[in-house]
């Protein structure tokens, strides 16, 4: 494949991809047993044997030869241009087992306990955005993530089938975690720490009579850093006069304390800041992005049958979700506050299910919030999405058989 990557910035910078040939190559062998000892008694075990190789020529090149044109008078065109990575390939390789086994208990023919574990891999790369010429292609690489996961559950049936309940609960080893970290002017791929997550979740349906089915589900993680690579700048965050700071880290012989651009801070907790209601004194403090500690959801389902035998059902929605954040830096403009979303949506159905007419609305609480962006304060920057307000729909499906 091809990388592009083009990055106009105003009239003093443009970047552009004199080469970016990118090839990735892989061979897996795999194995998986299921054996049921007994009829309460089943074992499952498998494995995977992965090589994978990757090959990248980086050519990120910036046409008008930035900083030389904005400092040393006018801005130079085309060539000669800087081209930051050198015109030197490089490749990496992983040879990997990574195996699976799980142990499941058959109480009944409705029940069953399990207990799993596996192990997971990500291969690593480079990272394509740089804002400084590196002599070797290797300076630009990361390496890959590796997962351990642990499991138990519950899986089971009530009353006829007419209850369907399961339960877990789970515990990941997150190791070298792969996260885009903002870097002065520079978005930098790399292997930001390692962390732990525990975490369980519960489902249920329900067909209560009547036409009413109940169906809801409810999860819970505690996601937390245990190391942050001491370059990353996690978290970051601005002060009212525009500085930008992490929380100070813990030396350690040999790796050190500072953080790429970004000056140490360790005072008091600062309204409206990642670490606000909380001191951040370590980058551990940061929270995991994408990573919501709760969230439920709770969709009945309730049918009413007409004299002529067509159906119309009603289908709503309501789903909560706790505080988020939605970039590794902990950036507050992109801090998803606790959302609360509620969707409906009324049918018609035939009596034979040819047709289905249905209105409905989405986000029907006009909860808005930020589903994602990125901040580059070497820029002054800050850019986020914001989801879509309510929305009304209106469909109409028609089933054909000859």
């Amino acid at each position: 494949g091809y990388v592009h990557d083009y990055v106009p910035f105003e009239s003093l910078l443009y970047v552009y991809d004199v080469a970016n040939d990118v090839k990735n190559t892989y061979y897996a062998v795999f194995g998986h047993v299921d054996w049921s000892l007994t009829n309460h008694w089943e074992f499952i075990v498998g494995g995977r044997y992965t090589t994978a190789q990757t090959y990248f020529l980086g050519g990120q090149s910036d046409l008008n030869s930035f900083p030389l044109g904005s400092t040393l008078g006018p801005i130079l065109t085309g060539d000669p241009y800087t081209r930051y990575f050198p015109p030197v390939p490089d490749s990496q390789a992983w040879h990997v087992f990574t195996p699976t086994a799980s142990a499941q208990f058959h109480i009944n023919d409705d029940v069953m306990a399990y207990v799993s574990w596996g192990k997971g891999f990500k291969q690593g790369g480079w990272t394509t955005r740089l804002s400084a010429v590196i002599p070797d292609p290797t300076s630009a690489r990361f390496g890959p993530e590796y997962a351990k996961q642990w499991e138990v559950g519950l899986k089971s049936a009530w009353l006829n089938h007419r209850i369907i309940a399961n339960a877990a609960a789970f515990y990941t080893d997150y190791q070298s975690i792969q996260l885009n970290i903002q870097q002065g002017i520079s978005p930098v791929y790399q292997n930001a720490g390692n962390a732990k997550i525990f975490g369980g979740e519960i489902e249920f349906e329900s067909i209560v009579g009547g036409g009413l089915q109940l169906n809801g589900s409810a999860s819970f993680i505690d996601a937390y850093y245990t190391s942050v690579n001491a370059s990353a700048n996690i978290p970051e965050f601005a002060l009212p006069d525009g500085t930008t700071v992490c929380p100070a880290t813990v030396v350690k012989p040999g790796i050190g304390s500072d953080n790429a651009g970004c000056g140490l801070y360790n005072g008091p907790s600062l309204p409206g800041l990642p670490n606000a209601g909380f001191p951040v004194v370590h980058q551990t403090d940061a929270r995991l992005p994408k990573t919501p500690k709760w969230k439920f959801t709770f969709d009945p389902a309730y049918d009413f049958e007409l004299p002529s035998q067509a159906t119309i059902r009603f289908l709503p929605i309501f789903t909560y979700t706790s505080e988020l954040w939605n970039d590794a830096l902990n950036t507050p403009l992109l801090r998803r506050p606790a959302t609360r979303e509620f969707d409906a949506s009324l049918h018609y159905i035939s009596a034979d299910g040819a047709y289905d007419f249905a209105i409905g609305g989405t986000n029907l609480t006009n909860d808005r919030y930020v589903t994602g962006g990125a901040t580059n304060y070497g820029a002054g920057v800050a850019q986020g999405y914001i989801n879509a307000p309510r929305e009304w729909y209106a469909t109409v499906r028609v089933t054909l058989e000859k």
